[in-house]
């Protein structure tokens, strides 16, 4: 899940940067990418575990 939030940030932010041909520009823009779809893939795995855990002790019921 991650994967593809990551690789539609990263292309986001190379158009972005796309404009002006520096070599720097092209780097924070794939950084961010990587960092903004890492945090989003984290997001999403913590609330995973919250949802089971939330489950196991039956105050959850999935709704």
């Amino acid at each position: 899940m991650a994967a593809p939030v990551s690789l539609s940030f990263t292309l986001f932010f190379l158009l972005l940067s796309s404009a002006e041909e520096e070599t720097e520009n092209l780097l924070v823009g794939v950084l961010f990418g990587l960092i903004l779809g890492l945090i989003f893939g984290l997001t999403a795995a913590s609330e995973r575990l919250r949802q089971r855990r939330l489950k196991r002790l039956g105050i959850w019921d999935g709704s």
